[in-house]
């Protein structure tokens, strides 16, 4: 996925000389990966309770060693970056996860509705 994705970025850059885009760093794009697996994993046992969105950052905080942010040099802004991370993931991993869920039990109800119908109409 990160190769890829830098190729991408490489490609549409049109100046050898200067950089005009930013490389995602490999233990960014490993966190937010290990994020969504753990928020997906835990969602459908926390998704009706309330407050949703600050459990899964706690966890997430919990589980993950931010540590790599901290050492590459931006030590004095570390805890805003971890919770910019953290916020983005939830924001856009819990709606994601939401939206997947109603659609499968949207398909599943349709699904059902479809077979009882066939069942009526067989039997006529």
């Amino acid at each position: 996925m990160l190769l890829a994705t830098n190729n991408f970025i490489y490609f549409i850059e049109y100046e050898e000389d200067r950089q005009f885009l930013t490389y995602p760093a490999k233990k960014l794009v490993e966190t937010v990966s290990a994020s969504i697996s753990l928020l997906e994993s835990n969602m459908e046992k926390v998704a009706h309770l309330g407050s949703v969105e600050e459990m899964m950052r706690v966890t997430s905080k919990e589980t993950f060693n931010f540590g790599w942010i901290g050492s590459s040099g931006c030590s004095l802004h570390s805890q805003k970056i971890v919770d910019s991370i953290v916020r983005g993931v939830t924001r856009i991993a819990i709606p994601w996860w939401c939206k997947q869920t109603n659609r499968s039990v949207s398909e599943a109800k349709r699904q059902r509705a479809v077979k009882r119908k066939l069942t009526i109409l067989s039997h006529k």
